[in-house]
């Protein structure tokens, strides 16, 4: 191998690392915008469920006991599926 395709080797092997970084960039950064926009989605269905169910100043233990009871409760599920089923995804 000649000194110039030494150089054009390495020359090569700095632009996949420089690409190899931009791309580990790219990902993270997706990453954190798929963290922020989940953990947004979940304040906003926990402030609904506040809202909707009344549960101001109940801690989420409680909440959580309150929400299992009413999903076990005859039909829910059913009805809870159903709706589901006729959301656009």
């Amino acid at each position: 191998m000649t000194e110039r395709e030494k150089q054009r080797l390495e020359k090569i092997r700095q632009q996949m690392a420089l690409m190899k970084a931009q791309e580990q960039q790219i990902i993270s950064r997706e990453k954190k915008l798929q963290r922020k926009a989940n953990t947004r989605r979940l304040i906003q269905i926990g402030a609904i469920a506040e809202k909707h169910l009344n549960c101001v100043g109940i801690a989420p233990q409680d909440f959580e006991k309150i929400i299992k009871s009413l999903v076990e409760y005859n039909g829910v599920k059913e009805v809870l599926e159903h709706i589901k089923k006729s959301l656009p995804q």
